[in-house]
């Protein structure tokens, strides 16, 4: 009897730890994942530029290159 109860303890206790984890994940807000991070630029030109070398950065990443064929 007393190898059972330990075994049913341990069974009880993972039950309850992996309970929690849920829980803990479910209360956690969500967020969104495709949202670029914000660019803290110290002025208008300093933003456009980070900007256009984000969007041209982007475009070269799209091309296909020669070597995947």
């Amino acid at each position: 009897m007393a190898g059972y109860f330990v075994i049913a303890g341990r069974k009880l206790v993972l039950g309850v730890l992996a309970s929690y984890g849920v829980i803990f994940k479910a209360v956690m807000p969500k967020t969104d994942k495709t949202q670029p991070p914000p660019i803290k630029a110290s002025s208008d030109d300093e933003s456009r530029f980070i900007q256009d070398f984000i969007k041209a950065a982007e475009a070269e990443e799209k091309k296909p290159s020669a070597a995947a064929h």
